[in-house]
């Protein structure tokens, strides 16, 4: 059972890892149309009108957090045996994290350009509906979707400790440091300080570093134990 939980934690940890980058790459082509100088009225008319960048970047956001969600509840099945209460401990965070961030990612994909194009229009609360915006920095939506991080941080944290009796080194190393960096940045967006905001995004470039060396370590640790068998 210990095997076959650490070739999904293998599998699934790959595929997530695809759509990281997947997402690393459609955010930056979509980013790199925004000013730091737009205004309000600018930024929903970027939104309003989204190309294909912009809308393959939330569909790939939203198919990520699925398999975020799957790539978690494997690590819990893998490490519950190991300490039931820890294991419950981190699990009981995964799905706030599912539904924060499928709100998210799922309503920038039609709904707030629908919105944003029916304000333009209508002259209606821009400043509102600029805060459903989730590539806007500062805005309601993007609290939300830091918060859903800082969520994951807790199992990630858990789970990284949990995974040193497994002697999963580079893997304890970089789930811890992203769990502490994700809440690291929700802090600094509470208290408005730029520094530790941009904890998240470290977050999420540790959190594809993590992806990778668990992809190594845990197929490592397959080949071992064939090896073992086989002698």
């Amino acid at each position: 059972m210990e095997k076959q939980l650490q070739k999904e934690i293998k599998k699934v940890a790959f595929i997530l890892m695809v759509f990281t980058i997947i997402w690393v790459i459609l955010t930056g082509i979509s980013m790199s149309q925004v000013k730091s100088s737009w205004s309000d009225t600018e930024y929903l008319r970027w939104v309003s009108k989204p190309d294909i960048f912009y809308t393959l970047n939330y569909i790939n956001a939203t198919i990520f957090t699925f398999i975020a969600i799957v790539f978690y509840t494997v690590l819990f099945r893998y490490l519950y045996e190991k300490s039931k209460l820890l294991g419950l401990l981190g699990f009981v965070f995964i799905p706030v994290y599912g539904v924060l961030n499928l709100i998210c990612y799922s309503m920038q994909i039609t709904i707030v350009p629908s919105i944003a194009n029916h304000t333009l229009i209508s002259s209606g609360d821009i400043l509102f509906v600029s805060q459903l915006i989730q590539s806007k920095s500062g805005t309601l939506i993007g609290f939300i979707n830091g918060l859903a991080y800082a969520i994951l941080g807790v199992p990630s944290i858990i789970y990284g400790y949990m995974l040193i009796k497994d002697m999963k080194k580079l893997s304890v190393l970089f789930i811890l440091l992203n769990g502490i960096l994700c809440i690291v940045g929700i802090i600094g967006f509470m208290i408005k300080n730029n520094i530790m905001s941009n904890g998240v995004m470290l977050g999420g470039i540790v959190f594809l570093i993590s992806l990778v060396v668990m992809v190594l370590e845990f197929r490592n640790n397959a080949l071992e134990s064939t090896s073992k068998v086989n002698k």
